[in-house]
């Protein structure tokens, strides 16, 4: 009797342990299905993020090039100051000097009308 327990617990085990094709395949279909459409998604997301690497690469090289620019921009203002400055106090000078000048013929002039 104990051997006739111990094959039929070892039968039943064998005979419902064992799955078919067509249940495993019924199992995995769905998950199959699922993976596919996370693996179109991720494809997708990754083509998005190389556009967008594209794209943050090409703003920095403009991003780059008008820093530069506003660089020459400012490097040419601060020379046309100075030359503004310089012009300026050259301007400033000359204007002392007709003051000056204007002064002394003043004074000529007046020493002339007491004459």
């Amino acid at each position: 009797m104990k051997k006739f327990l111990i094959i039929a617990g070892t039968s039943f085990l064998i005979l419902s342990g064992c799955a078919t094709k067509e249940y495993v395949k019924e199992q995995i279909d769905p998950i199959n299905i699922r993976l596919e459409k996370i693996e179109k998604q991720l494809e997708k997301m990754n083509n998005e993020i190389s556009k967008i690497n594209s794209d943050i690469k090409n703003t920095n090289s403009k991003v780059d090039a008008t820093n530069n620019t506003a660089n020459e921009a400012l490097k040419k203002s601060q020379e046309a100051i100075k030359e503004a400055k310089s012009a300026a106090m050259k301007a400033e000078d000359a204007a002392n000097k007709a003051q000056a000048a204007a002064e002394t013929a003043k004074k000529a002039f007046e020493l002339q009308l007491k004459k």
